[in-house]
């Protein structure tokens, strides 16, 4: 379901994006400029070319002598893995002794289209001392070659590992005498795991193969359709849907592996925890069966799946709703642990593996624990008895937040970590605060976590000029001191400037992004714009954006275009899965054109768009609806709620549901005019952009969703070209393909922009089909009167 899901997709690719509360509509008509304590007005006039930030950059390195950074560059920057990236104030997983600490990094490689990850361990009192890096692995797939590193004890560290033209399996390192030992072996490949404190059970999911008899009767008499989506039957993937999974329980001592024999589930998102005795595993699945009760939850998603799949009993349990289960290790039998939907479940054990606490799940709604209205709106902190799925209410999760665990050694104290959390399935953003919760009798008492202090403070610390490096805090004057600088390269490249600016978007909603100018930009001259939506994280470098498919913030600002990434609107969440969803983004780019333009930055009549997932939609939709001159834009891997994939992907009970939402149900009985009026499927004529559409995850038959957007345009005469990447991520990760997408879009932009094209020989078919497309363009333009009467700034604009 890659580029689909609006909500769930957009909050899973931006948990370290702020969530911004709106403390008030504005209703002003004024562009109110709010700017940060550290970036002046006259911040817009930068002179010369500009370099980031890097406290250890030589003096004496001059602008000119400063290459200019590329796309190719970031492919292959060394970038950390764990700690991740773009998620604030991290620090690395220290071992339970605190002495060593691991670093998992990643690098791309366009020599050999594949990317090196490594895991490097340090000595935490000896931070001068070389690392010592104990494993490797060279992925060519979409899969990290490096998947949740993670320390078993002081000396053992598990991970899943894959090599190049190998399957992803769980391995054991032992830290001191470097020995690699691969626990799996299973023909589908492991993508979540756990392993016991003991070493004695691993627990792991894997991509499940299909019913290989069943599917051997189906090619030879052919078969009546269910579940399958019309990718699936195009692609052959109904042998073996995506993202379907099996789980697994496996005794390392006899090798003896048992098959949770419940039949198969589609999820993105797998969780695994394993008792400390290795007898149990608390996990999360699709439920087995729905019941209508469930229906009566506040929240919308659980509400609107629980209706679409009420009292069904799937062979195969679809995305959306999730179970906390109860696995034996012994036996494999599984079960409901509660009888209650999940949203996003986080998990730990007591020492005595007879309790396991959970956070991100319901309660039932008969329970007598709780007040029903807290019962029906919020999930839960909760201590469980195992086996005996007794349960105890320690405190109900404000509707927004979410609440992990920590790990801690007190016997008898848990530790969560706070984080606030948008309405969405899985939208999770900054880490708030920690609380410990001591119990005392059978009550637990909660007070605020005082983090152990370390000989050693280290963290990893990024802005959004500085590069991310691994630093030491002074713990008496709080200074950074450079430990690790994964890119020292990258002194010797260009950069545009980039800050935190504010507007007003035309609602009066306060909107935040970030703005990169052009590399040796000059105050007083305008330069072209490109919008890439949604996902700015102020504390995260932008280097691309918050994404690799299309996104190159720098690329761009190097070729003298202005790039304004922005974040999401405070009115996001309202609109969301509704008719309000588009103007929503709409009001933000307009607003930013407007902002910018005022500032004297930008040409107003010399804007790109890029949209990525899910606001491809909200590109789209702007381009049919905005009375904004847009010179060209960029849709990949997008969704645009039209009627076209409504019918492709409606067998999909939770993508149907979706798909109506914003047209208030599907269209017919009478709703064809919420269809005809809004949808992008009846409105292609209204289109004078030239469109780029990117198809990468085609190893689920991805370009049926771009097809319609593509042939209609096409059949319009109108400018559209469509990119097929065989088989891309959602996200793009591969080298070669991030140069097909995010090169692509660098080359596309510029074409449209500035009337550029590289003199690379390579790219002279490439310039030729542009070409065309202009003559196409230029017959629209001359055929189109005027579109708008504020468009007579084009002269303010510094444009003829």
């Amino acid at each position: 379901m890659t580029g689909k899901t609006s909500a769930a997709v957009r909050a899973k690719q931006q948990r370290t994006h702020p969530f911004h509360n709106l403390e008030g509509l504005v209703k002003c008509v004024v562009l109110l400029v709010l700017i940060s304590a550290e970036v002046r007005l006259d911040a817009l006039g930068r002179t010369t070319a500009y370099a980031a930030h890097q406290s250890d950059t030589p003096s004496g390195a001059m602008a000119s002598q400063l290459r200019p950074f590329t796309v190719a560059d970031s492919i292959e920057m060394t970038k950390f893995v764990d700690p991740p990236e773009g998620a604030g104030v991290v620090t690395p997983r220290f071992s339970p002794d605190g002495t060593h600490f691991l670093l998992v990094t990643e690098r791309g490689r366009l020599d050999s289209n594949v990317r090196d990850y490594s895991l490097s361990i340090w000595d935490a009192h000896q931070l001068t001392k070389a690392p010592e890096q104990i494993a490797t692995f060279k992925t060519s797939s979409n899969r990290p070659g490096i998947v949740d590193a993670k320390w078993l004890d002081a000396e053992h560290i598990t991970l899943i590992g894959e090599n190049s033209r190998e399957i992803p399996q769980v391995y054991l390192i032992n830290c001191r005498s470097r020995e690699i030992q691969k626990l799996t072996s299973d023909p589908g490949g492991v993508v979540a795991y756990d392993v016991s404190l003991n070493r004695k059970t691993v627990a792991y999911y894997a991509l499940w193969s299909g019913d290989q008899e069943e599917n051997q009767q189906k090619e030879e008499r052919g078969f009546a359709i269910k579940n399958e989506r019309l990718s699936d039957l195009v692609t052959g993937g109904w042998r073996r849907p995506p993202f379907a999974y099996e789980m697994y329980v496996m005794d390392l001592s006899t090798q003896n592996i048992r098959k949770v024999d419940v039949g198969p589930f589609q999820t993105h998102h797998l969780i695994l925890s394993v008792s400390p005795d290795g007898k149990y595993v608390v996990t999360e699945q699709g439920p087995f069966f729905v019941p209508t009760e469930w229906q009566s939850y506040d929240n919308r998603w659980v509400k609107q799946l629980a209706r679409e799949f009420q009292g069904g009993q799937a062979a195969l349990r679809p995305f959306g709703l999730r179970q906390a289960m109860l696995v034996d290790a012994i036996t494999a039998e599984i079960s409901p642990l509660l009888d209650a939907p999940a949203r996003l479940l986080g998990v730990t054990w007591a020492s005595d593996s007879r309790t396991v606490y959970v956070t991100g799940t319901y309660l039932p709604l008969n329970s007598k624990v709780g007040d029903s209205a807290v019962l029906r709106s919020s999930t839960v902190l909760a201590e469980v008895a195992v086996p005996e799925k007794q349960f105890h209410l320690i405190s109900a999760t404000p509707i927004a937040e979410f609440w992990g665990f920590r790990r801690d050694n007190s016997s008898n104290a848990i530790v969560t970590d706070i984080f606030n959390e948008g309405e969405t399935e899985i939208g999770l953003s900054a880490h708030v605060s920690s609380v410990e919760w001591r119990k005392q009798g059978n009550d637990w008492v909660r007070r605020h976590y005082l983090e152990k202090s370390r000989d050693v403070e280290i963290r990893l610390s990024e802005s959004l000029e500085q590069w991310p490096r691994l630093v030491r805090i002074d713990p008496a004057t709080n200074a950074q001191t450079t430990v690790y600088d994964p890119n020292p390269q990258l002194k010797t490249r260009r950069f545009g400037h980039a800050e935190v600016i504010h507007w007003l978007g035309k609602r009066g909603e306060s909107l935040t992004g970030g703005l990169v100018y052009p590399a040796g930009y000059t105050r007083g001259k305008r330069y072209p714009l490109v919008i890439q939506t949604h996902g700015f994280s102020p504390d995260q470098f932008l280097v691309d954006g918050p994404f690799t498919t299309a996104l190159a913030a720098q690329a761009l600002a190097n070729k003298g275009i202005v790039v304004l990434q922005i974040g999401d609107s405070p009115l996001h969440e309202q609109s969301e899965g509704k008719l309000d969803e588009g103007p929503v983004t709409q009001s933000q780019i307009e607003s930013a054109v407007d902002y910018l333009d005022n500032s004297g930055v930008i040409q107003r009549e010399n804007v790109g768009l890029v949209g990525f997932s899910a606001t491809g939609f909200d590109v789209r939709n702007t381009l049919i609806h905005s009375k904004y001159h847009f010179a060209a834009a960029t849709s990949a891997e997008g969704n645009d709620h039209g009627y076209w994939a409504y019918i492709a992907d409606g067998n999909n009970g939770s993508w149907a549901a979706q798909s109506e939402a914003p047209y208030g149900g599907p269209p017919w009985n009478r709703n064809w005019q919420a269809w005809m009026d809004n949808s992008i499927s009846f409105n292609y004529d209204k289109f004078h952009t030239p469109l780029r559409l990117e198809s990468d995850g085609n190893d689920f038959g991805e370009v049926l969703n771009e097809w319609e957007n593509f042939v209609a345009l096409k059949r319009l005469h109108k400018p559209v070209e469509l990119i097929y990447v065989s088989h891309g991520a959602h996200p793009v990760v591969k080298p070669w393909d991030r140069l097909t997408s995010q090169q692509g879009n660098v080359d596309w932009m510029t074409f449209w922009l500035n009337g550029e094209e590289d003199p690379d020989p390579a790219k002279a078919e490439q310039y030729a089909r542009w070409r065309e497309l202009r003559k196409l363009q230029e017959t629209i333009t001359t055929r189109q009167p005027a579109q708008h009467s504020h468009h007579s700034v084009a002269n303010r604009s510094g444009l003829e």
